[in-house]
């Protein structure tokens, strides 16, 4: 019950971080960008947000009894896109370099993803009750100011701390989306196609900020 209640306080934090986190980067992108780039942007924010909001509301106690509920396919699917959310974030960030802006960066990219991608595939197999709250706590941890590259998204909060927390924001919205929606058993086609949606803009951007040079 603690494990259980623990989780359901760091959902509807992580609902509240992401906020922060996805509306700040939306005004600053906005100021930056044209409006049929800032547009969809908005969108999708927007969307991720509500979707994270209705998960955590209606998530409940019992998440071990909803999730043995939710199709094996479907949880493959879900739970594939937490540490897909956070590759694509890394990528957007360091490219296929293997050293990232930090040093933190760099453990995050080399060693923290790739225990995400044991921890899901072990929760998958076997998903008992204290799986899913320690993978929570997990989704928290690159959260950590830490990025250096000082570009539309991040110059706000390196201008005022030095490093910026959004490096991995949007790997950290998708795990938001899915915690919830394994809670819950609610709104999962919604989640698959807003997170999956997310993963998919993520990689896009890898490839035109990389390679194309946009948009920066």
């Amino acid at each position: 019950m603690v494990a259980d209640r623990l989780q359901q306080w760091l959902l509807r934090l992580g609902v509240a971080i992401s906020a922060v986190l996805l509306i700040r980067f939306a005004i600053d992108f906005s100021k930056e960008m044209p409006w049929w780039l800032a547009a969809p942007f908005w969108m999708l924010v927007i969307v991720a947000l509500g979707v994270g909001a209705a998960n955590a509301v209606s998530a409940g106690s019992g998440s071990l009894a909803i999730a043995r509920r939710i199709s094996d396919p479907k949880r493959a699917l879900l739970i594939a896109a937490i540490p897909l959310g956070f590759l694509a974030s890394s990528l957007d960030c360091t490219g296929l370099s293997v050293r990232g802006c930090s040093p933190f960066c760099t453990f995050v990219k080399l060693a923290w993803i790739p225990l995400l991608v044991v921890v899901c595939a072990v929760y998958f197999i076997n998903s008992r009750r204290g799986w899913l709250p320690a993978l929570v706590v997990m989704c928290f941890v690159p959260l950590l100011p830490h990025c250096v590259c000082y570009n539309v998204g991040n110059g706000w909060w390196i201008d005022r701390m030095g490093a910026s927390p959004l490096c991995y924001g949007w790997g950290f919205v998708v795990s938001v989306l899915v915690v919830g929606a394994l809670r819950s058993g609610s709104n999962l086609h919604l989640t698959l196609a807003v997170s999956f949606t997310i993963i998919a803009g993520a990689f896009g951007f890898f490839v035109s900020h990389h390679y194309l040079h946009f948009p920066w």
